[in-house]
């Protein structure tokens, strides 16, 4: 059966895990069930930097569950605290950087990106 037209549904704690560049991710929807979009949970530690990176086709939505940080989006910087909910459009170089507190972000992508398709880091 078709797993893109199949729901999906995940218990807490019970995604597969993955780290990419320093970096914890739970993959929230299974790579065969990405049909329009892509769905992780980041989770970054104090003191923790996240490469700058871009998507050339990818459009990123992402939505502060907790703790706090700064996103660095094309150069600006924005503060990041529980709530908070942002667009990343596609070719914008982005960054995330903690400092004393660790951060807790979900993150979507249309369409689907993933570590080996979409995504690239900068030196």
């Amino acid at each position: 059966m078709d797993q893109k037209k199949q729901v999906v549904f995940v218990e807490p704690e019970e995604a597969p895990s993955f780290e990419l560049k320093g970096i914890c991710i739970d993959q929230l929807l299974p790579k065969e069930a990405c049909s329009q979009f892509s769905a992780y949970r980041v989770k970054m530690k104090p003191q923790q930097v996240k490469k700058t990176s871009h998507h050339k086709v990818g459009e990123e939505l992402y939505y502060v569950l907790d703790g706090s940080g700064v996103a660095v989006l094309d150069g600006k910087e924005y503060v990041l605290k529980k709530g908070c909910f942002f667009r990343v459009p596609p070719k914008t170089r982005h960054q995330f950087i903690t400092r004393d507190d660790p951060l807790d972000l979900l993150n979507f992508h249309s369409p689907p990106v993933f570590s080996d398709h979409d995504t690239y880091f900068e030196d």
